[in-house]
Order: structure tokens, then sequence, then C-alpha cells
């Protein structure tokens, strides 16, 4: 049998992101398909403060054997975002790129050194997102055995690193969630290692409108933001834009998420704070339209939470992967500044029937893309490729 290790920097029940969540998805099918596979990862839970919450040492979740490793230095993320703000702004060769990834963290030296104690015991080693330590320090501890990256990149400072441009280089195959974010790494590593356009699995379940509605007291036509509410996710133009779309429309503006940064108190702005996975299927299903701002994306599982339900969305058009989604599922519109934005929204609220339409375009992107099991195929196929090709260099060589 198989035996597959997948690293990432969290872990286990109540964690949220991308990359973490794709990580727990990924590994309990791929258990369930009959390959064993042991997840190394930290004790944290919180990406913020990287703060030990899991028992150290060996656990089972779900079929899945985890272990996990102490985090050794807890972080401020204030004091960080000031070092990497005069850290990006330093000449090349004055960075310590090794003091930027040990306070990006989560720093956790005994993950590092189990994964080159370890090697041996596995026959190949899945790693989920480029942008923290045990990534970047991980798949150079690695010394023989082949590995596969989901690099969930998108376009920032970190990206250009030397030290990625080293990791990606040992790189056996690359994993993408977007064509967007494949040609993203392309364009800037030009990686010998095989690519693969595997995309993610997003459970499929339609939702009625009337939970959320009657929980939350919801009576006008709302929009909908869903994620974290912090800087650098764009909501900016959007709060500029909607001001202006008050004026004119009677729409109230839904955030759900957490929140990380100060929202206007103005008339028709409604923070709800988290709420369940089903009261957030139910959040999408009655809203008008989505609003996906953020720039910088490598995926975007909101846009396609929002598609499930046959909800428009209303796009960055500024981000790549957003205009992927939009172009290619048909099931919204973008716009590029707060006037745009008004006027996308404006006919989006005004033409019912063709924000239907995008609403079902959408759906049948995800029903056709995103899939669990075209997923799963696409994995089993590769990784099944990476054994028949461990003892030759056809891995390394291989095209898309």
């Amino acid at each position: 049998m198989l035996k597959l290790a997948f690293v990432v920097q969290r872990y286990g029940i109540g964690v949220v992101g991308g990359a973490e969540t794709l990580a727990r998805d990924l590994a309990e099918r791929v258990s369930a398909a009959g390959i064993d596979v042991t997840v190394m990862t930290t004790t944290a839970s919180d990406y913020i403060t990287w703060a030990n919450h899991f028992p150290e040492g060996e656990s089972v979740l779900k079929g899945v054997r985890i272990l996990r490793y102490p985090v050794e230095v807890t972080r401020d993320i204030q004091s960080f975002n000031r070092f990497s703000e005069h850290f990006f702004s330093q000449p090349l060769a004055e960075r310590d790129e090794e003091a930027w990834f040990e306070q990006q963290g989560p720093h956790s030296p005994k993950l590092i050194e189990a994964l080159s104690r370890l090697e041996s015991e596995f026959d190949a080693f899945v790693f989920f997102t480029y942008l923290y330590e045990p990534t970047v320090n991980g798949v150079l501890q690695i010394k023989q055995k082949p590995i596969v990256l989901f690099p969930t990149a998108h376009d920032e400072l970190p990206l250009y690193l030397s030290k990625v441009r080293q990791m990606m280089a040992r790189v056996d195959a690359f994993f993408f969630l977007t064509q967007a974010e494949q040609d993203l790494v392309t364009r800037v590593f030009s990686p010998k290692g095989r690519m693969a356009l595997v995309r993610t699995g997003i459970l499929q379940i339609p939702t009625s409108a009337d939970q959320f509605r009657k929980k939350y007291g919801i009576i006008r036509p709302y929009m909908l933001y869903a994620g974290r509410i912090e800087k650098g996710k764009g909501l900016e133009t959007v709060i500029e834009g909607y001001r202006e779309l008050r004026k004119k429309r009677l729409l109230d503006w839904i955030l759900i998420g957490r929140q990380l940064m100060d929202l206007p108190k103005e008339e028709g702005i409604k923070y709800l704070g988290y709420v369940t996975e089903t009261e957030k299927r139910s959040a999408f299903a009655g809203a008008l339209f989505s609003v996906q701002p953020s720039p910088l994306e490598s995926l975007s599982i909101t846009t396609l939470e929002s598609f499930v339900q046959k909800t428009a969305i209303l796009a960055n058009g500024q981000c790549a992967v957003l205009c992927e989604h939009t172009d290619l599922g048909h099931g919204g519109m973008l716009y590029h500044d707060p006037a745009e934005f008004v006027r996308n929204a404006e006919y989006m609220i005004d033409n019912l029937s063709e924000r239907r339409r995008m609403g079902r375009s959408g759906h049948e992107y995800v029903r056709q893309f995103f899939e669990w099991s075209r997923v799963m195929e696409l994995f089993i196929n590769e990784i099944n490729m990476l054994k028949s090709n461990l003892s030759n260099d056809l891995w390394r060589t291989g095209n898309a």
C-alpha cells in the first residue's frame, strides 16, 4: 500500500482556512479510498497567534493518523506586520529570509526534524500551501522521496523570495486549484516538476434561504460577503461603492466571518459574526448576489459556495482567479472600481432573469469541475503515476 505524508501548518476540528480545509478533505477521502495517509502538522489551531491548542503527539481523526508537533514561538500579528513591512522595504541583499519565515511561522523545529527523521517511512510527501515555514523548510528536509505541492499561490511579495524559489525547485509535482494559479507559478518559476490542474471538491448541497432569514430576522434584499473581514481583502472598494449604491437601491449588505478590521456603522451594513455551515449555505441561497472583493486568491471557495446555491457573484476584476471563475462559469459580473461596482450591482438588482441565469450557469460550472469524484480521480491517477515512476526520472520531467 502506498504511504503518503500530508504536511500542513494546521489541521483538525475547528480549523478554518483554504489550504487547511483542502488538506483535511483530501486526507479523509484518500484514506477512505485505501491509501495510507499520515498528516504531519503542528499543535496550532489559530493562524493569527499559532498558539498551541491541540495535544502534542499521535492521534486519529476520521481514520486519518495525525502527528502533531509543538510551536515554539507564538506570533503577535501587529509586531509581525511591522517586521514584515520593514523586511520587504529592504534591499534584497539585506533581507534575512530565515528570520521572516520564522516569524511568519508556525515555527516548529520538531516538525521539521521529524520530516527528516521519518522520511523513510513514506513513499511520497504532499505539502499544502507554499507560504509558511513548515513547507518552505520542510520540503528542503526531504532528500530522497518525491514531493507534491499544492502551492495555493497568488501574486504577493513572499512568492518572490529566494527561499521560496529554492523550495519550488525541489518539488517534483505541482497540483493546482485553478488555471490562473498554474499560470502564475509557471510564469514566476518555470518549474521543471510535473504540473496538474487537480482543483478541489466542494459539497454541493442546495439549501433554502428560509433558515438564515428566520434566525437573523432578515427582511430586506441583501448582498452577502462571507470570509475574513480584514485589510487586504478588497473591502474598502466595496464599502465606498455600497455607500453610493444604498442611495439608489434599498439593499442591505450582510457580512459573516471573522472580523479583523473595523466596519463603518452605517445603515444597511450588518455584521453577523460566525454562522454554521448550514446557515452559511442558507445565507448564500437568499442573497441577490455575493460579493467577492479579494484581489488575491488561489481558489476563492466562497465563489464556489455561492455558485452551489445558484447565486451570482459580483467580483473584483483585478483578481485573475475570480476572472477565471466568472469567465468560465458565466456566473456573475466584474468590477474594477467603486463606480463600476455600483453600475453592475444595479444591473444585477434590476435584472432578475439575468441574475438567475448567471446563478444557474455558475452552478453548472461547479458541478462540472468541482465534484469530489472528479478531483479524487485526478489526484489518485497522478499519485499512481508517481508510484509507478519512483525509480526513474519520468515523474520529474513529465508534462501537464
